[in-house]
């Protein structure tokens, strides 16, 4: 499988929202992708992690990443518009707090063949190398080797010092 072909996303959530608990909302959230994609999703396990740079006092998050096929999608940017409006369907509240908990978070890590700088998007996503919660699930997916930002995965998770994932089912 080319997995540079694929769309990846990352998802957080640790808010009850319209689905019910966080872990509810991923379940449902990866289903409702599923029509984003013109293959089949290719889905970590979710996992549950200590929150990161958030308001003191944040919930822990439940974490899961999802590989689509994007080839509805011209770009990047249409994406985004739609994964936005997914958020909103869960009950997104965006105060402008910074990393503020909330019932659903969405955010592409890469897009094929596209990178991005803009205050809106940004491509490859700018932390995805420095978090577990998005590095562990991702490489179930596309293996160790995967690049991104010319360093393999597995090396970039390898200097990571978040503290352990826990599994969810």
């Amino acid at each position: 499988m080319d997995c540079t072909r694929y769309a990846f996303i990352s998802l957080g959530a640790n808010l009850p929202g319209t689905a019910g608990h966080p872990l509810d909302t991923i379940k449902t959230a990866i289903e409702a992708l599923r029509g984003f994609s013109a293959e089949p999703l290719l889905v970590s396990v979710p996992v549950e992690s200590d929150p990161k740079d958030c308001p003191p006092g944040s919930p822990r998050y439940c974490n899961a990443v999802v590989g689509l096929l994007p080839d509805r999608y011209p770009n990047a940017m249409e994406l985004l518009l739609d994964l936005q409006m997914l958020e909103n369907r869960y009950g997104r509240q965006r105060t402008g707090l910074l990393n503020e908990a909330r019932s659903l978070d969405l955010d592409i890590l890469v897009f094929p063949g596209q990178t991005s700088a803009t205050s809106t998007l940004m491509l490859p996503h700018p932390r995805a190398h420095e978090r577990r919660f998005v590095l562990e699930p991702w490489i179930t997916l596309v293996g160790e080797g995967f690049l991104l930002q010319g360093q393999p995965l597995g090396q970039w998770l390898s200097q990571c010092t978040d503290p352990p994932l826990l599994q969810l089912e």
